[in-house]
């Protein structure tokens, strides 16, 4: 985030610098208008050269920074609007699940369960997967790996992940 901010800064900087010399002739011209200038209006221009540098080179980067930080969707994934309870459910399957599961929207790669990106499980489904485990000979899936309300939030975000939000919705 520093690296970021440093960086934007520097560049904020520069581009100042070169719009002053510009406006005041080139560089010779910017250093007649400063000298020619009083006391007050040099004061004058640095306040206000502080202030720009501050709302362009500190206020305007924070603003995207919470932004990204601050996101309810995955956009690689097209998947938007996550609720609190299916943020829960992608760092639960992330912990518990992904290991195991193929699932595009919590960035997991796995080969030993079925691929849920493909496979397109409704919550129902999910929940059923994930009370009563699963054995389809490549491994087993053991029952109850998350429970109750985490197993609820589990399903939502795969649900969700999938496409298949409000199919198979019942606890």
């Amino acid at each position: 985030m520093w690296t970021t901010l440093v960086f934007t800064l520097i560049f904020v900087g520069l581009g100042l610098t070169v719009l002053f010399v510009a406006i005041s002739g080139g560089p010779g011209g910017a250093r007649k208008r400063m000298a020619s200038q009083s006391r007050g209006t040099r004061r004058l221009a640095l306040v206000n050269f502080f202030i720009a540098l501050i709302v362009l080179g500190l206020g305007i980067p924070a603003a995207v920074i919470a932004t990204v930080d601050n996101r309810d969707d995955i956009p690689e994934a097209n998947v938007k609007n996550l609720t609190a309870a299916e943020k829960h459910g992608r760092q639960l399957f992330g912990e518990r699940c992904a290991n195991c599961h193929t699932l595009e929207a919590a960035n997991a790669v796995a080969q030993v369960g079925p691929n849920l990106d493909n496979l397109r499980p409704a919550k129902a489904l999910v929940l059923d997967a994930i009370h009563n485990g699963r054995a389809r000979g490549n491994g087993q899936m053991a029952a109850d790996l998350v429970e109750g309300e985490d197993a609820d939030d589990v399903a939502s975000f795969v649900a969700k992940a999938v496409g298949q939000s409000g199919q198979g919705a019942g606890k």
